[in-house]
Protein backbone atom coordinates (compact mmCIF):
# COMPACT_ATOMS: atom_id res chain seq x y z
CA UNK A 1 0.00 0.00 0.00
CA UNK A 2 1.72 3.07 -0.81
CA UNK A 3 1.48 6.31 1.29
CA UNK A 4 0.00 9.48 0.17
CA UNK A 5 2.04 12.74 -0.02
CA UNK A 6 -0.54 15.27 1.85
CA UNK A 7 -3.23 15.36 3.96
CA UNK A 8 -7.01 15.28 2.73
CA UNK A 9 -9.49 17.65 3.22
CA UNK A 10 -13.22 17.80 3.61
CA UNK A 11 -15.23 19.61 0.70
CA UNK A 12 -19.14 20.22 0.78
CA UNK A 13 -21.18 22.13 -1.02
CA UNK A 14 -24.45 22.04 1.28
CA UNK A 15 -25.52 19.44 3.47
CA UNK A 16 -28.20 17.85 1.14
CA UNK A 17 -24.64 17.02 -1.29
CA UNK A 18 -22.01 13.80 -0.74
CA UNK A 19 -18.87 14.72 0.56
CA UNK A 20 -15.29 14.51 -0.86
CA UNK A 21 -12.69 13.43 0.75
CA UNK A 22 -9.55 14.95 -1.57
CA UNK A 23 -6.75 12.59 -2.10
CA UNK A 24 -4.01 12.23 0.34
CA UNK A 25 -3.07 11.09 3.87
CA UNK A 26 -6.41 10.54 5.76
CA UNK A 27 -5.93 11.67 9.71
CA UNK A 28 -8.19 10.68 12.04
CA UNK A 29 -9.71 13.95 12.12
CA UNK A 30 -10.16 14.73 8.64
CA UNK A 31 -11.81 10.99 8.12
CA UNK A 32 -14.16 11.85 11.25
CA UNK A 33 -15.43 15.11 9.22
CA UNK A 34 -15.85 13.32 6.12
CA UNK A 35 -18.10 11.01 8.30
CA UNK A 36 -20.35 13.58 9.59
CA UNK A 37 -20.54 15.19 6.24
CA UNK A 38 -22.17 11.88 5.01
CA UNK A 39 -24.29 11.46 8.30
CA UNK A 40 -26.17 14.94 7.25
CA UNK A 41 -26.34 14.03 3.47
CA UNK A 42 -28.04 10.57 4.20
CA UNK A 43 -30.18 12.35 6.60
CA UNK A 44 -31.29 15.31 4.16
CA UNK A 45 -32.16 13.14 1.24
CA UNK A 46 -33.28 9.93 3.01
CA UNK A 47 -30.99 7.59 1.84
CA UNK A 48 -31.99 4.07 2.77
CA UNK A 49 -29.62 2.51 5.05
CA UNK A 50 -28.56 -0.06 2.56
CA UNK A 51 -27.41 2.20 -0.78
CA UNK A 52 -25.44 4.65 2.08
CA UNK A 53 -21.98 3.25 1.50
CA UNK A 54 -22.44 3.22 -2.87
CA UNK A 55 -23.68 7.37 -2.47
CA UNK A 56 -20.75 8.28 -0.57
CA UNK A 57 -17.81 5.89 -1.00
CA UNK A 58 -16.64 7.24 -4.66
CA UNK A 59 -16.59 10.72 -2.90
CA UNK A 60 -13.16 9.54 -1.53
CA UNK A 61 -10.87 10.99 -4.35
CA UNK A 62 -7.60 8.90 -3.17
CA UNK A 63 -6.80 6.91 -6.12
CA UNK A 64 -5.84 3.98 -4.51
CA UNK A 65 -8.67 3.74 -1.96
CA UNK A 66 -10.88 4.30 -5.20
CA UNK A 67 -9.31 1.11 -6.02
CA UNK A 68 -9.34 -0.61 -3.01
CA UNK A 69 -13.25 -0.02 -2.85
CA UNK A 70 -13.37 -1.14 -6.19
CA UNK A 71 -11.87 -4.62 -6.16
CA UNK A 72 -14.53 -5.65 -3.05
CA UNK A 73 -17.36 -3.17 -4.09
CA UNK A 74 -20.32 -5.48 -3.77
CA UNK A 75 -19.14 -6.57 -0.47
CA UNK A 76 -18.71 -3.06 0.64
CA UNK A 77 -22.43 -1.91 -1.02
CA UNK A 78 -23.92 -4.70 1.26
CA UNK A 79 -22.30 -3.22 4.55
CA UNK A 80 -24.10 -0.61 6.74
CA UNK A 81 -22.45 2.88 6.75
CA UNK A 82 -21.42 2.37 10.45
CA UNK A 83 -19.50 -1.35 9.43
CA UNK A 84 -17.63 0.21 6.52
CA UNK A 85 -16.51 2.88 8.30
CA UNK A 86 -15.03 0.46 10.85
CA UNK A 87 -13.42 -1.13 7.51
CA UNK A 88 -12.41 2.21 6.40
CA UNK A 89 -10.65 2.73 9.91
CA UNK A 90 -8.80 -0.06 9.90
CA UNK A 91 -7.31 -0.49 6.33
CA UNK A 92 -6.78 3.22 6.16
CA UNK A 93 -5.60 4.73 9.61
CA UNK A 94 -2.54 3.69 11.03
CA UNK A 95 -3.22 0.69 13.90
CA UNK A 96 -2.58 2.74 16.62
CA UNK A 97 -4.33 5.61 15.83
CA UNK A 98 -6.70 5.36 18.79
CA UNK A 99 -4.34 4.71 21.38
CA UNK A 100 -2.64 7.97 20.28
CA UNK A 101 -5.81 9.85 20.39
CA UNK A 102 -6.43 8.34 24.13
CA UNK A 103 -2.85 9.25 24.76
CA UNK A 104 -3.05 13.16 23.68
CA UNK A 105 -6.25 13.81 25.11
CA UNK A 106 -5.45 12.37 28.24
CA UNK A 107 -2.32 13.90 28.67
CA UNK A 108 -3.86 17.15 27.96
CA UNK A 109 -4.07 19.71 30.92
CA UNK A 110 -5.39 23.55 30.70
CA UNK A 111 -2.51 25.39 30.82
CA UNK A 112 -3.10 28.87 29.65
CA UNK A 113 -5.82 28.42 27.71
CA UNK A 114 -10.00 29.40 28.40
CA UNK A 115 -11.17 26.00 30.34
CA UNK A 116 -14.07 26.10 27.74
CA UNK A 117 -11.49 26.02 25.04
CA UNK A 118 -9.75 22.96 26.34
CA UNK A 119 -12.87 21.25 27.35
CA UNK A 120 -14.23 21.27 23.86
CA UNK A 121 -10.68 20.39 22.54
CA UNK A 122 -10.57 17.08 24.48
CA UNK A 123 -14.49 16.56 23.97
CA UNK A 124 -13.38 16.54 20.37
CA UNK A 125 -10.53 13.77 20.66
CA UNK A 126 -12.75 11.96 22.56
CA UNK A 127 -15.20 11.82 19.27
CA UNK A 128 -12.81 10.53 17.55
CA UNK A 129 -12.68 7.25 19.57
CA UNK A 130 -16.58 6.74 19.43
CA UNK A 131 -17.39 2.92 18.69
CA UNK A 132 -14.45 2.14 20.04
CA UNK A 133 -13.01 0.35 23.50
CA UNK A 134 -11.04 3.56 24.53
CA UNK A 135 -13.77 6.15 24.23
CA UNK A 136 -14.68 7.72 27.64
CA UNK A 137 -17.92 8.63 29.08
CA UNK A 138 -19.04 11.63 30.67
CA UNK A 139 -17.88 10.68 33.83
CA UNK A 140 -14.64 9.82 33.40
CA UNK A 141 -14.36 12.53 30.59
CA UNK A 142 -15.65 14.89 33.82
CA UNK A 143 -13.11 13.06 36.14
CA UNK A 144 -10.07 14.27 33.44
CA UNK A 145 -11.21 17.39 33.18
CA UNK A 146 -11.44 18.21 36.81
CA UNK A 147 -8.00 16.82 37.66
CA UNK A 148 -6.18 18.44 34.78
CA UNK A 149 -7.55 21.78 35.34
CA UNK A 150 -5.33 25.09 35.73
CA UNK A 151 -4.04 25.12 39.53
CA UNK A 152 -5.49 28.16 40.54
CA UNK A 153 -8.82 27.35 39.06
CA UNK A 154 -8.92 24.28 40.52
CA UNK A 155 -8.23 26.06 43.93
CA UNK A 156 -11.27 27.88 43.38
CA UNK A 157 -13.22 25.35 41.94
CA UNK A 158 -12.40 23.29 45.47
CA UNK A 159 -13.61 26.25 47.21
CA UNK A 160 -16.66 26.61 45.42
CA UNK A 161 -17.85 22.55 46.07
CA UNK A 162 -19.50 21.87 42.37
CA UNK A 163 -21.83 19.04 42.89
CA UNK A 164 -23.11 18.98 39.31
CA UNK A 165 -22.93 15.68 37.72
CA UNK A 166 -24.00 16.42 34.06
CA UNK A 167 -21.08 17.19 32.27
CA UNK A 168 -23.03 19.65 29.61
CA UNK A 169 -24.15 21.84 33.05
CA UNK A 170 -21.02 21.18 35.04
CA UNK A 171 -18.48 22.50 31.87
CA UNK A 172 -20.89 25.56 31.68
CA UNK A 173 -20.57 26.17 35.79
CA UNK A 174 -16.44 25.85 35.52
CA UNK A 175 -16.22 28.14 32.44
CA UNK A 176 -18.21 30.85 34.34
CA UNK A 177 -15.56 30.03 37.80
CA UNK A 178 -12.78 30.33 34.99
CA UNK A 179 -13.95 33.53 33.65
CA UNK A 180 -13.77 35.20 36.89
CA UNK A 181 -10.49 34.16 37.53
CA UNK A 182 -9.14 35.49 33.70
CA UNK A 183 -10.55 38.73 34.88
CA UNK A 184 -8.98 39.38 38.27
CA UNK A 185 -5.80 38.00 36.41
CA UNK A 186 -6.20 40.39 33.72
CA UNK A 187 -6.78 43.58 36.72
CA UNK A 188 -3.82 42.30 38.37
CA UNK A 189 -1.26 42.45 35.10
CA UNK A 190 -3.27 45.47 33.55
CA UNK A 191 -2.05 47.23 37.44
CA UNK A 192 1.23 45.56 37.42
CA UNK A 193 2.02 46.52 33.76
CA UNK A 194 0.45 50.75 35.00
CA UNK A 195 3.19 50.34 37.83
CA UNK A 196 5.74 49.00 35.50
CA UNK A 197 4.48 52.29 33.07
CA UNK A 198 4.94 54.75 35.83
CA UNK A 199 8.07 53.34 37.53
CA UNK A 200 9.53 53.72 34.02
CA UNK A 201 8.19 57.20 33.09
CA UNK A 202 9.55 58.36 36.27
CA UNK A 203 13.41 56.84 35.80
CA UNK A 204 12.94 58.17 32.00
CA UNK A 205 11.68 61.93 34.11
CA UNK A 206 14.73 61.83 36.22
CA UNK A 207 16.92 61.08 34.09
CA UNK A 208 15.64 63.88 31.64
CA UNK A 209 15.72 66.17 34.44
CA UNK A 210 19.78 65.14 35.38
CA UNK A 211 20.87 65.21 32.18
CA UNK A 212 18.49 68.85 31.82
CA UNK A 213 20.67 70.13 34.65
CA UNK A 214 23.95 68.71 33.55
CA UNK A 215 22.82 70.56 29.85
CA UNK A 216 21.52 73.88 31.66
CA UNK A 217 25.11 73.73 34.68
CA UNK A 218 26.98 73.31 31.13
CA UNK A 219 24.86 76.05 29.13
CA UNK A 220 25.75 78.40 32.52
CA UNK A 221 28.88 78.29 32.24
CA UNK A 222 29.23 78.63 28.72
CA UNK A 223 26.71 81.54 29.39
CA UNK A 224 28.84 83.00 32.12
CA UNK A 225 32.08 82.62 30.65
CA UNK A 226 30.98 84.33 27.08
CA UNK A 227 28.56 87.15 29.18
CA UNK A 228 32.14 88.03 31.09
CA UNK A 229 33.99 88.24 28.10
CA UNK A 230 34.21 91.02 26.44
CA UNK A 231 34.28 91.96 22.58
CA UNK A 232 38.04 92.17 21.46
CA UNK A 233 39.25 95.78 21.65
CA UNK A 234 42.96 96.28 20.29
CA UNK A 235 45.51 97.87 22.37
CA UNK A 236 47.02 100.80 20.72
CA UNK A 237 50.73 101.28 20.48
CA UNK A 238 52.08 103.05 22.44
CA UNK A 239 52.80 107.12 22.17
CA UNK A 240 56.43 108.74 22.24
CA UNK A 241 55.23 110.80 25.43
CA UNK A 242 53.79 107.28 26.83
CA UNK A 243 57.37 105.98 26.24
CA UNK A 244 59.18 108.47 27.62
CA UNK A 245 56.91 108.33 30.93
CA UNK A 246 57.48 105.11 31.59
CA UNK A 247 61.57 105.30 30.77
CA UNK A 248 61.42 108.07 33.38
CA UNK A 249 59.34 106.70 36.23
CA UNK A 250 60.72 102.69 36.08
CA UNK A 251 57.68 101.64 33.64
CA UNK A 252 56.88 98.45 31.81
CA UNK A 253 56.30 98.67 28.08
CA UNK A 254 54.22 95.49 27.93
CA UNK A 255 51.59 95.93 31.73
CA UNK A 256 52.17 99.81 30.66
CA UNK A 257 52.55 100.37 34.71
CA UNK A 258 55.07 102.94 35.97
CA UNK A 259 56.97 102.14 39.38
CA UNK A 260 56.58 98.12 38.80
CA UNK A 261 60.89 97.82 38.66
CA UNK A 262 60.72 95.21 36.10
CA UNK A 263 61.11 95.22 32.45
CA UNK A 264 58.85 93.26 29.87
CA UNK A 265 60.72 89.86 29.45
CA UNK A 266 59.99 89.18 33.04
CA UNK A 267 56.63 91.04 33.16
CA UNK A 268 53.89 88.81 34.91
CA UNK A 269 50.63 91.19 34.04
CA UNK A 270 50.39 90.84 30.76
CA UNK A 271 49.28 93.52 28.23
CA UNK A 272 46.20 95.54 29.76
CA UNK A 273 42.76 94.91 28.39
CA UNK A 274 42.13 97.33 25.20
CA UNK A 275 38.74 98.46 26.27
CA UNK A 276 39.26 99.32 29.09
CA UNK A 277 43.28 101.11 28.73
CA UNK A 278 43.62 104.64 29.59
CA UNK A 279 46.59 106.48 27.69
CA UNK A 280 49.29 107.98 30.18
CA UNK A 281 49.43 111.27 31.18
CA UNK A 282 51.87 113.06 32.68
CA UNK A 283 48.61 113.74 35.61
CA UNK A 284 48.04 109.83 35.85
CA UNK A 285 51.83 109.23 36.73
CA UNK A 286 52.03 112.12 39.16
CA UNK A 287 48.78 110.32 40.66
CA UNK A 288 50.08 106.82 40.66
CA UNK A 289 53.55 108.30 42.47
CA UNK A 290 51.18 110.01 45.09
CA UNK A 291 50.04 106.88 46.28
CA UNK A 292 53.41 105.20 45.95
CA UNK A 293 55.07 107.46 48.03
CA UNK A 294 58.07 107.69 45.85
CA UNK A 295 60.29 110.55 44.42
CA UNK A 296 60.83 111.26 40.96
CA UNK A 297 64.00 109.32 39.37
CA UNK A 298 64.68 111.22 37.02
CA UNK A 299 64.90 114.63 39.03
CA UNK A 300 68.08 116.21 39.23
CA UNK A 301 68.68 117.77 42.71
CA UNK A 302 70.70 121.62 43.76
CA UNK A 303 74.06 119.81 44.44
CA UNK A 304 76.40 118.78 41.68
CA UNK A 305 75.44 115.38 41.59
CA UNK A 306 74.23 114.72 37.68
CA UNK A 307 71.65 112.36 36.72
CA UNK A 308 71.93 110.96 33.19
CA UNK A 309 69.28 108.76 31.40
CA UNK A 310 70.25 106.24 28.88
CA UNK A 311 69.07 103.32 27.44
CA UNK A 312 70.28 100.44 28.64
CA UNK A 313 71.69 97.32 26.29
CA UNK A 314 68.90 95.35 27.43
CA UNK A 315 66.02 96.76 26.35
CA UNK A 316 66.10 95.61 22.29
CA UNK A 317 64.69 96.70 19.41
CA UNK A 318 62.64 99.88 21.35
CA UNK A 319 59.03 97.86 20.49
CA UNK A 320 56.51 97.56 23.18
CA UNK A 321 57.62 94.41 24.20
CA UNK A 322 61.07 94.78 25.38
CA UNK A 323 61.87 98.68 26.38
CA UNK A 324 62.80 99.52 30.11
CA UNK A 325 65.26 102.39 31.83
CA UNK A 326 68.26 102.61 33.58
CA UNK A 327 69.39 105.65 36.36
CA UNK A 328 73.34 105.81 35.93
CA UNK A 329 74.81 108.96 38.50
Amino acid sequence: MSAPSKLTRVEQQAANKPPSLTAGEISPEVFRAWEMGCRQFFMHKEIPEGEMVKKVAWGMQEPIIQDWYLNDQDRFNKLSFADYIKEVHAYWLPADWADSVRQKMLSSTQGQKPFNEWAVEVQSKNTLLRDSTLHLNDTNLKYHLESHMHPDLAAEYRTEQITETNLRKWIEKVRLLDEKRLRHLAKHKEAAEAAWRAKRGETTTDRRLASSSCFNSKAGQTTSSSTSSKPFTRLPPLTDDERQLLRDNEGCFKCREPFVHHSSSNCSKGFPDGATYKSLTAASVAAKKGRKGTTTVAAVGIQDTVAVVMPSAALGDGTDSGEECVVLQ
